[in-house]
């Protein structure tokens, strides 16, 4: 079991919303039995010290930061009432409500006491006299802030079925128990005004500097941030995001920002923000706090406990720092790889070959400055993008690199930096079974900025169709040699070289690139792609695509289109989800000799049932599945009942957009060592729900590219063409079943709702499979939209206790996921920032994970 979730017990929803995260959490971690430090590490005395207890969570008012002091912390023990009760003579005389309709599913309003600000009602929502839902009255209302109504949090919502709204005739709201009517009833025969959002925005803390958001799409501002009430800077909201109202997707514009570094001191402050004109985002200050370098390192530079380093170290994995990509110069000076080791005295010789005629000498002149001393270099006069003559490279080879032991391998006008060559012999003189390594490099921006390209360890996906690691590259000088024989381009030589087992990511940047025609490119690495199969005797079919930043092909391996493919859908109630599901996927199952099953849990809405009844006709099975919801027990069920080849998860919530989504990832399947392919996903605002997914966030799981509008194409490109990762969503996920079978299925006893998709793709990666994610499979994810989300109170200890089962059983990956880079932030939107500080420099094989699964029980 990993030992930080052991001691450090279970934590609140991921994302910032964890239950240890709290200011008694980090006062705690900051103070101890015998004596409590200043940041400074200077000793506080016994009267000044802060009086701590594990057990009970302090509240903002009760936990303060002096502000003449930065290192003393001051705790408020008195009673604050936060409610009284009125006689009942005076009960509701100066209540003031409001009930309206949002949209056609969303019912909103408030409730508050001008006499008793501090009181919170609870309502019911009726449905043609029927009590239906309620609703604690605590949601933060934008125009009661503005009008200076106590906190303004006296909002409710509700989200209603499609069909209630659309069968109802009257919906009211009254106060619980009383019957006191809330506003005006509501007739459903009118029709839902436009959609209107009572909140203009909202801003959240994800770890150490950094807040992300939303705001108003049709409010056009700039953002001013506060700490104590205080404006630090100004924000400008860029890009979307997508924001849930109700049963509605809206796009809201992106809040995205860090605070400057001088507030990572260790002091407990508040943050607010308002948009120019005064309009508040937030109702009340958010709290946090930061540390430079990290709670960890900060405890280890004091000299504490091993003991509550582990609590360092578990904040840092929970709340992750990060800074933004446009400071990478600065986080490039502060942090290096060459500063984590000690200098080698490797003498072992490399042997540069420039590919390119252009810039050659700033290329030679960033040799002469290596630390590495022992090398040789050639430049080869190049044909379009990379193509050079191999006569010429092998009289290199048997001349003046007769007596290296690496090449390395990149364009003429390649900046290397001042370590590469040192790093690059470090590595193969420490891995004797590394045979190939590559590094990351850094590409110019315009304006003399430069960002980092921070790859993944070894993709072979990604190589084939975008050739990513062949920009600057070292290989032993035994497969170089064997590649020259025939390879006539650095994609050729890359791909020849390319043995997933010895291939070694070197995270930091290697080398800064010069301008890369992608367009030229691509031609090349179609060559090189398809050269690729021929060696392996695999048909496939390549082409060239749209190129980004990068070049990109699409691969298209051969189906035997004999095997056939079961599309399992669960579903409970709501019959126009399931309808629309299956008429958008049923062109892809017919183009592809595919069958439906429909696996049914618990349905009892007659509307549903009438429809799972009729859809014998269309040839479509229907099994039923009872009990309570367990997505792993459902589908362990339904894949007991198939007998097809490969079966395809489906949730009832997916939409298809065109008719060759199915054919896309068998292709990709058709690989046999690939286990699971899984699917690009969108909101239906056209916000990427799913672009596969990346462990460690937030010490959890997280889609990534939650922050990017379809057709972007990501960090790295990475939206653009197909590439493995460590797992993707189950909502929509395509395996072979026997690789199913032999993995045990899904965990339907640790994960029973959430994290089971994550945990099936890990078990298929222990057995030595890939894990591969395609954009060209593209379906809309209105995620949840039947079963709810995790967030409902009702299922936060169910998704607590799952989360903590991931991190015990797969904790050892959550700290190291091989397709994500050490260098990029953990918190909540991966691809989106640097690691602050890097979590490691060491070089890295793409290996099996290996699981410690808690027993059952525990």
């Amino acid at each position: 079991m990993n030992p930080l979730v052991d001691q450090c017990g279970e934590e609140e929803l991921a994302l910032a919303q964890l239950a240890p995260i709290t200011p008694s959490f980090i006062a705690y971690s900051l103070c101890w039995r015998s004596a409590a430090f200043c940041a400074n590490g200077d000793r506080l005395g016994a009267a000044e010290r802060p009086l701590v207890t594990s057990g009970a969570p302090w509240t903002h008012s009760q936990l303060e930061i002096d502000r003449q002091s930065s290192c003393r912390l001051r705790v408020d023990m008195s009673m604050k009432t936060i409610g009284k009760q009125k006689p009942s003579g005076a009960e509701y005389a100066s209540l003031q409500t409001q009930f309206s309709r949002s949209d056609r599913t969303t019912f909103s309003g408030f409730v508050y006491d001008r006499a008793d600000l501090g009181r919170r009602y609870t309502v019911d929502l009726l449905v043609d006299g029927e009590p239906y839902m309620s609703s604690l009255c605590d949601e933060f209302v934008t125009e009661l802030a503005e009008a200076g109504i106590g906190d303004a949090r006296f909002g409710f919502t509700f989200n209603v079925q499609d069909q209630v709204s659309a069968n109802a005739g009257i919906i009211e709201a009254r106060l619980a128990n009383i019957g006191t009517p809330v506003g005006t009833p509501i007739r459903c025969d009118v029709a839902a005004p436009e959609a209107r959002w009572h909140r203009i925005g909202d801003i959240e803390w994800v770890g150490g500097l950094r807040f992300e958001g939303w705001l108003a799409q049709d409010i056009d501002e700039d953002i001013e941030i506060l700490i104590a009430q205080r404006p630090v800077m100004t924000v400008k909201p860029t890009g979307w995001t997508n924001v849930a109202r109700g049963g509605e997707f809206g796009v809201g514009r992106r809040i995205d920002f860090h605070l400057p570094e001088h507030f990572a001191d260790g002091r407990m402050r508040g943050l607010s923000a308002r948009t120019i004109s005064g309009r508040s985002l937030i109702s009340e200050p958010i709290s946090f706090v930061a540390f430079d370098r990290g709670l960890e390192q900060t405890l280890a530079d004091l000299g504490r406990w091993d003991s509550e380093r582990l609590r360092g170290e578990l904040f840092d994995r929970v709340l992750p720092a990060s800074m933004p990509f446009h400071a990478y110069r600065g986080w490039k000076e502060r942090f290096s790889p060459t500063t984590q080791s000690e200098q080698s005295d490797v003498a072992s010789e490399a042997a540069v070959v420039l590919i390119g005629d252009a810039r050659v000498d700033e290329s030679i002149e960033s040799l002469e400055a290596q630390r590495h001393s022992a090398w040789s270099a050639v430049s080869l006069p190049a044909r379009a993008f990379s193509q050079f003559d191999p006569k010429a490279a092998r009289e290199f080879v048997e001349g003046d690199a007769a007596g290296s032991a690496f090449f390395v391998f990149c364009l003429s006008g390649t900046i290397l930096a001042e370590d590469a060559l040192q790093r690059f012999a470090d590595l193969f003189a420490s891995e004797p079974g590394c045979d190939m390594v590559y590094g990351d490099v850094e590409v110019a921006a315009g304006a003399g900025a430069v960002w980092p390209l921070a790859f993944s360890a070894f993709d072979l996906e990604r190589a084939l169709e975008q050739g990513y690691g062949a920009y600057c590259f070292a290989v032993r000088r035994e497969p170089a040699v064997e590649a020259l024989r025939s390879a006539t381009s650095l994609y050729d030589i890359f791909l020849c070289c390319a043995e997933p087992d010895r291939t070694y990511h070197l995270p930091g940047s290697v080398a800064a690139l010069p301008r890369i025609d992608a367009s030229a490119a691509t031609a090349e690495l179609v060559a090189a792609s398809k050269a690729y199969f021929a060696r392996a005797g695999i048909e496939a079919n390549v082409e060239p695509r749209k190129a980004g930043l990068l070049p990109a092909v699409q691969v298209k391996r051969a189906v035997d289109w004999n095997e056939r493919t079961t599309i399992i859908i669960p579903t409970r109630n709501r019959a126009e989800l399931l309808k629309r599901c299956i008429e958008t996927v049923m062109p892809a199952a017919n183009e592809t000799n595919a069958r439906i099953l429909v696996v049914d849990n618990s349905s009892t809405e007659p509307e549903t049932l009438d429809y799972l009844d009729g859809l014998s006709a269309q040839e479509i099975d229907v099994i039923s599945v009872e009990g309570p919801f367990n997505f792993a027990f459902i589908n362990n069920a339904a894949v007991a009942c198939v007998d097809t080849d490969n079966i395809c998860f489906l949730n009832n919530d997916v939409e298809a957009l065109d008719d060759g989504w199915l054919a896309e990832m068998l292709w990709r399947l058709a690989a046999p060592d690939v286990g699971a392919v899984g699917a690009k996903l969108l909101w239906p605002s056209s916000v990427v729900q799913h672009g596969g997914v990346v462990l460690g966030a937030n010490f959890s799981a997280a889609h990534a590219f939650n922050d990017r509008m379809d057709g972007d194409p990501g960090y790295g490109d990475l939206l653009q063409v197909a590439h493995e990762c460590s797992a993707v969503t189950g909502a929509c996920l395509l395996m072979r079943k026997s690789d199913f079978v032999a993995v045990g299925g899904m965990d339907e006893i640790r994960f029973p709702i959430s994290f089971n998709d994550i945990d099936l793709c890990l078990k298929l990666r222990q057995l030595g499979k890939r894990i591969v994610f395609t954009p060209d499979a593209k379906l809309v994810h209105l995620e949840s939209a039947s079963r709810g989300r995790d967030s409902a109170p009702d299922r936060r200890a169910r998704f607590r206790r799952e989360l903590s089962i991931l991190r015990a059983k797969w904790g050892e990956v959550l700290l190291d996921d091989p397709y994500y880079s050490p260098l990029l932030g953990l918190d909540s939107t991966p691809f989106s920032s640097l690691a602050w500080p890097p979590r490691s420099w060491k070089a890295r094989a793409n290996l099996p994970p290996v699981p410690t699964a808690p027993p059952i029980g525990l």
